[in-house]
């Protein structure tokens, strides 16, 4: 019997064992830094592995500027073609390699789409973690962090054993370290949505046509080259076409390009450089509205630039078109996507017509409206017919001199509008998410003020004119907030970028 009792004792220190190993497994998986803010690298790279097996036509490869400068759902919708892009903050070509293989086990691409970048880029181990915190235990995670060896500080066994290097981040634990998962809907098929707008940027300065080709010279990495040549290789054993592409980077310049251009001639490659003034043309950019900042498009350039891309996919390579399969499934939460795509349009408008005719669209808000001096007489017929249909029953061009004006336009189509002659007027209460909110107009002769509170804080541009604050209660987030000057019919817009 005591071989039996042998077997039990065993048994239960195997079972310990592997409990304890769960555990450890677990905690590691907790404590470990969740990348869920600036790229989304958590959602960026984990979602590839919620795809439907053989799905993914197109890879698209790079580092932020492929997150914010490719939109893989606009590609679908334009032209069926079925994309998804890997990318992260400084990711260098070590990453995309990795990430390719690991996109390959489950994939079957035609063609990888590779923005340059990473060539003129240094090594930065604290971004590289990002990408290899995220991805599955594999023989490639394996290769990944021995290819670090020589390039990383940290300890390699950090990366095999996260809970070394994250054991003391206990204290600093939040929700999205429990629960991350659930808002996988954060990013589409590899794009972050960010809305941000720069329009103060000298197109001079973007474009490389007047650059000279010599000056400024930075060379290409080594390691980077080394695999570039390993992605190319890859590619070629596997009947993977490879594309060159350069989104618009402020920091880009004509050394950088012509750098490029000879290693893809060398490789027998195409590359397409977007920082040329006639690319530049062929998308229609618009630099007053297409950056999110110096080096990164925004969602209404990204929509641009991968119009363009898929035409000249559409002729150049032999992609099926998605939309005529019936039981292909995008894979994304399309009610969210067109919400924050829409959100992201009117923060990258400056014209008063569109914005107003795009926040039309936009169902699920509350809008706040309150005058800053006299507006009587100043609205035109086609403004005042867009506020109607937002909703707005008051007739601003009645409002007599000295008039305040304020509105609240409710998320379910109702509103409350108040006017007064004697130049001040206010309407307050409590929305249904719980969040206070106050509207004031002051039109007094020495003192003339727009202020619209949203949980005790002011979002009013206070300007003449008509000021706007858009507020999505479900997110408790404002939108955006405008004044549109209805003299000169120009609009000032504050948005999350300016704030």
């Amino acid at each position: 019997m005591k071989w039996k009792n042998a077997v039990k004792v065993g048994l239960k220190a195997v079972a310990f064992l592997a409990i304890l190993a769960a555990l450890f497994l677990a905690a590691s998986q907790l404590l470990r830094t969740k990348w869920v803010t600036q790229n989304q690298e958590e959602y960026i790279y984990g979602n590839l592995y919620d795809l439907n097996e053989d799905s993914l036509d197109v890879l698209i490869l790079g580092n932020s500027q492929a997150v914010y400068g490719f939109s893989p759902v606009e590609m679908y919708d334009r032209a069926g073609i079925s994309a998804y892009t890997l990318g992260g903050s400084s990711a260098a070509l070590m990453s995309n390699y990795y990430w390719m293989l690991e996109a390959c086990k489950t994939q079957d691409p035609s063609l990888v789409i590779l923005d340059v970048s990473g060539l003129l880029e240094p090594f930065r181990e604290n971004y590289e973690r990002k990408r290899i915190d995220v991805m599955r235990f594999s023989m490639t995670k394996v290769q990944n962090i021995l290819a670090m060896d020589g390039l990383a500080e940290d300890s390699l066994l950090s990366y095999f054993i996260p809970m070394l290097k994250y054991h003391t981040r206990w204290s600093e634990l939040e929700g999205t370290d429990f629960g991350y998962g659930v808002n996988s809907d954060l990013t589409y098929r590899g794009q972050d949505l960010e809305d941000y707008c720069k329009n103060t940027l000298n197109y001079k300065k973007l474009i490389i046509d007047n650059d000279d080709p010599e000056e400024g010279l930075r060379e290409m990495y080594d390691y980077q080259l080394e695999y570039f040549d390993k992605i190319y290789t890859y590619c070629q054993e596997n009947d993977m076409e490879l594309l060159l592409v350069k989104t618009p980077k402020y920091s880009w310049i004509g050394s950088d390009a012509a750098q490029v251009q000879a290693l893809a001639d060398e490789y027998g490659l195409t590359y397409i450089d977007f920082n040329w003034e006639e690319m530049l043309n062929a998308i229609g950019y618009d630099i007053k509205t297409d950056m999110k900042d110096a080096d990164h498009l925004n969602v209404k350039g990204a929509d641009k630039l991968s119009d363009w891309l898929c035409d000249y996919l559409k002729e150049n390579y032999d992609l099926p078109d998605r939309r005529e399969d019936e039981t292909f499934d995008l894979q994304i939460n399309r009610e969210l996507y067109e919400t924050e795509h829409t959100d992201a349009y009117l923060c990258s408008t400056t014209d008063p017509v569109e914005w107003l005719t795009l926040l039309k669209e936009h169902t699920s808000c509350d809008i706040f409206l309150s005058t800053y001096g006299d507006v009587a007489g100043l609205v035109d017929d086609e403004t005042a017919a867009l506020l109607a249909d937002l909703g707005l029953e008051t007739d601003l061009n009645a409002l007599e001199a000295g008039y305040g004006f304020v509105a609240w336009l409710t998320n379910d189509g109702t509103s409350v509008e108040e006017a007064t002659d004697s130049g001040y007027v206010r309407i307050e209460g409590t929305l249904d998410n719980g969040i206070a909110y106050q509207v004031v107009s002051r039109n007094q002769t020495d003192n003339k003020q727009s202020k619209q509170l949203i949980n005790g804080e002011d979002q009013s541009v206070n300007t003449q004119g008509l000021n706007i604050t858009v507020y999505d209660q479900e997110q408790d987030l404002v939108i955006e907030t405008v004044c549109i000057d209805l003299e000169t019919g120009e609009m000032t817009c504050v948005t999350r970028a300016d704030s």
